[in-house]
C-alpha cells in the first residue's frame, strides 16, 4: 500500500510537481454533510441506466470514524413502486451489506461477516456480473457473501454518490483512498494483487479512478473542490462541504502498511526472496540461512501447503490452482506469490 513521507519537503515536492505521485494520502468525510458525487445519473453506463449492460466492480480503502451515516458509496432510489440502482454500506453491526434492485421491485442484498467499525483501515471490493446476475462481497481480500441470478434495474433517478445517499439524504463519516470502479469482473486474486498499490490508469475495464492524493493532510486544502479521475475518463468527484472540521472533513493521512490486517502478509526481512514470480511449477526461497517451517495459504485464508524448506529448493506448487497465494514461514515473516 501507498508509503508515508513525513517530511514537509516530500510533500511539496509531489504537489507542486506536475507528474509527480503524491503518496500516502486520503480524503476523509465528516459524517455531517460532506459528500462526493461521483457522476450524473444522465450516463448509460453502469451509473446510469446501463443500457449498456456492463458488469461492474467497485472497490475501495475505507477507515471508519464512527459519526453520520451508512452509505458507502450508492446510487441507489426507492420510490415504493419503484426500486432501482445498487449501495454499499455498513451494516448495524459494523459489516459490510451491499443490495442491487431486482426485476420483482426488490432489493437483493449480501451481507459479510467481517467488521469495519473498528476505527482501521478495511478494503471493500463488490463485483456484478450482468451475464449470470451473481453479486459478490469481498472485504480485506477475503470473499465474503454471494447471490445469483439476479436481474438488476440499473435506473437513473439518482447520483452516484461516495459517502452518502441522495435518495436517503444520510451522510458517511470516514476517510476513502484508491476507490476505484471497473466495467469488468475483477477475480479475487486480481483484488488482492492490486488492492495494496497503485494501479496502471490505462487497465482495461478500469473507467473511474480516484487515488485521493490532491490535497495536503492535515492542511486546510480550501481551493481544492475535486477528486480527480486518473483514467482520463472525465468523471471528477465533486467535494461538498469539504472544509476542515476537527481531525476529519478534508484530507488525511492514508494506511499503512502497519495497519493491514494481519492477514496481509508482508516479507519482514528484504535479505530474503521469493522466485520466480509468477511461477507454474515450483518457487524458491533464496536467503534462508537454515531450514525452515513454512505454511502456503490461499485468499480466503485456507492452508493449501505446507512443509520443510532449505535455500533456493524447490516447492511444488503445480497442484494449485491459479491465483494469488502468501506463503508464511514460522518466524512470522512471508511472502506473496502469483500461480499462473
Amino acid at each position: 500500500m501507498k508509503k508515508n513521507y513525513i517530511f514537509l519537503l516530500a510533500f511539496l515536492t509531489c504537489v507542486l510537481s506536475l507528474n509527480a505521485q503524491v503518496l500516502g494520502y486520503a480524503i476523509c468525510f465528516d459524517g455531517v454533510n460532506d459528500f462526493a458525487p461521483v457522476y450524473r445519473s444522465t450516463e448509460t453506463g453502469i451509473f446510469g441506466t446501463n443500457a449498456n449492460n456492463d458488469s461492474f466492480t467497485i472497490e475501495f480503502w475505507v477507515k471508519d470514524n464512527g459519526n453520520g451515516g451508512k452509505h458507502l458509496y450508492s446510487k441507489h432510489y426507492d420510490s415504493g413502486t419503484a426500486k432501482e440502482g445498487y449501495f454499499i454500506e455498513k451494516s448495524a453491526t459494523g459489516t459490510v451489506t451491499t443490495g442491487i434492485a431486482n426485476n420483482t421491485n426488490n432489493w437483493t442484498t449480501i451481507t459479510g461477516t467481517r467488521a469495519i467499525n473498528d476505527g482501521n483501515w478495511h478494503h471493500v471490493a463488490v463485483t456484478f456480473d450482468i451475464t449470470t446476475g451473481r453479486l459478490m462481497l469481498y472485504v480485506d481480500g477475503y470473499w465474503e457473501a454471494t447471490a445469483n441470478g439476479i436481474t438488476p434495474v440499473f435506473g437513473n433517478n439518482v447520483d452516484a454518490r461516495l459517502a452518502s445517499s441522495e435518495y436517503e439524504n444520510t451522510y458517511f463519516g470516514g476517510a476513502y483512498d484508491e476507490v476505484r470502479v471497473w466495467n469488468t469482473i475483477r477475480t479475487a486474486s486480481e483484488i488482492n494483487i492490486g488492492m495494496n498499490m497503485e494501479v496502471d490508469v490505462a487497465s482495461t475495464g478500469l473507467i473511474q479512478y480516484f487515488k485521493c492524493n490532491e490535497g495536503l493532510p492535515d492542511t486546510d486544502n480550501w481551493i481544492l473542490y475535486q477528486l480527480v479521475d486518473h483514467t482520463g475518463n472525465g468523471r471528477p468527484g465533486d467535494l461538498w462541504n469539504v472544509f476542515r472540521l476537527g481531525p476529519c472533513s478534508n484530507w488525511v493521512h492514508t494506511v499503512a502498511d502497519s495497519t493491514l490486517s494481519v492477514d496481509t502478509f508482508e516479507n519482514n526481512s528484504s535479505e530474503v526472496s521469493l522466485y520466480p514470480n509468477p511461477a507454474k511449477n515450483f518457487v524458491k526461497v533464496n536467503g534462508l540461512k537454515a531450514n525452515e517451517s513454512y505454511t502456503i495459504y490461499n485468499t480466503i485464508g485456507a492452508i493449501v501447503k505446507s512443509g520443510t524448506v532449505a535455500n533456493n529448493e524447490e516447492i511444488a506448487i503445480n497442484n494449485l490452482t491459479n491465483g494469488l497465494y502468501f506463503l508464511k514461514f514460522k518466524n512470522g515473516s512471508s511472502m506473496k506469490f502469483i500461480k499462473k
